[in-house]
């Protein structure tokens, strides 16, 4: 039987570190907007709802065709999680019974395509059996094992892998890779008793760098404003 797969795209109205950045325009589209149409355009969900306190917010979802859910109050504050509003949704009885999948696009990962979506639902279609979550990531550009640690002396330590200075090849130390808030994939159930999208062993579907992008600052939304803006000048060169 065919499951119904839900993709819920969390977006708050209030943001300190960037003011309004869901509703910004980045490449003649409101930042949310890049996100409905990546998950709208990719065919793999029987619904992309937006979830928001703001009303302006929510006129756009409807905009970009997406449904829209007007979360309650006590989940609009910053400290909430985007988890917190995954799970409200989902204990409601009529969403619980609703879906089979669940998944969760962050509006901070503007890059990521209909294309990337496919590839991370195919890869949880056919592996879901071994473990029922999947999160979208990228290999760190710098290695996790050079970490230093500060102390309150401004003394420096390396708290992660000592040995790793021994090597003077970054390239030769083992990649890891982390979360970049494109996709979050679980079935209801599991996700539902565990109430996170994280488990001790998740499926992967690993994103370039370029395409893992985030905006949570001024710079990062001026940085990705002019990759685009160089993309699709090279877009025009090829075109001819």
């Amino acid at each position: 039987m065919k499951k119904r797969k839900v993709c819920l795209i969390p977006a708050r109205g209030g943001s300190k570190r960037l003011p309004r950045k869901n509703v910004r325009r980045l490449a003649g589209h409101p930042l949310v907007a890049h996100t409905i149409m990546a998950a709208v355009n990719s065919g793999c969900f029987d619904d992309v709802i937006v979830s928001s306190d703001d009303l302006e917010i929510l006129d756009i979802a409807v905009r970009y065709s997406a449904s829209v859910d007007a979360r309650p109050k006590n989940l609009a504050g910053d400290t909430i999680k985007a988890t917190e509003v995954v799970n409200e949704f989902l204990m409601r009885p009529e969403n619980k019974a609703k879906w089979d999948v669940v998944c969760m696009c962050l509006p901070t990962c503007p890059l990521r395509t209909p294309q990337h979506l496919q590839d991370a639902m195919d890869i949880f279609d056919k592996n879901y059996h071994k473990t029922p979550f999947l999160i979208g990531v990228t290999q760190y550009e710098f290695p996790p094992q050079l970490a230093l640690d500060l102390d309150s002396d401004g003394v420096m330590s390396t708290p992660v892998e000592i040995d790793a200075y021994l090597n003077t090849r970054s390239q030769d130390i083992k990649p890891y890779y982390h979360p970049n808030g494109a996709v979050y994939i679980a079935t209801v159930p599991a996700y539902l008793e565990r109430k996170t999208f994280f488990a001790p062993q998740m499926l992967s579907s690993i994103l370039p760098q370029e395409a893992s992008l985030d905006i949570d600052y001024e710079y990062q939304f001026v940085l990705i404003e002019s990759f685009l803006k160089h993309f699709e000048k090279k877009q025009a060169v090829v075109n001819g």
